[in-house]
């Protein structure tokens, strides 16, 4: 539920009532994953992280959108709280891949910093 919060925070977007919509949090999901994309190709380009690293990045973000279809999936299929448990479960690894990144910048180890993600 804190992971549901922060989304809350993240995206600044609210129905009337003041919570997001599964939609809402599933384009918010979608938008974060590929800002970690975008982030880790700069990176990447900037010389922060080697093509091996970019391309765990990578993996680790192929496998968040592999869950948000499912997270869609099992939306449609009428389970709106393990829909939302599951884009909950992708932001987390998000958050961390974008903070690994961050980090990175700094000059910091990617791989000791994905290892809890990257499995």
């Amino acid at each position: 539920m804190k992971i549901l919060a922060l989304i809350v925070l993240l995206t600044g977007c609210a129905t009337t009532a003041g919570t997001p919509t599964f939609s809402q949090l599933l384009a918010t999901a979608e938008t974060a994953d590929d800002a970690v994309v975008v982030a880790a190709t700069q990176a990447l380009n900037a010389g922060a992280i080697t093509s091996v690293q970019a391309q765990k990045v990578l993996t680790i973000t192929d496998g968040v959108n592999a869950a948000l279809t499912l997270a869609n999936t099992t939306y449609q299929g009428g389970n709106l709280t393990s829909a939302n448990a599951q884009i909950a479960a992708a932001m987390a690894i998000l958050v961390t891949v974008k903070g690994c990144l961050a980090i990175t910048q700094a000059k910091q180890s990617l791989d000791t910093c994905l290892a809890p993600v990257a499995k």
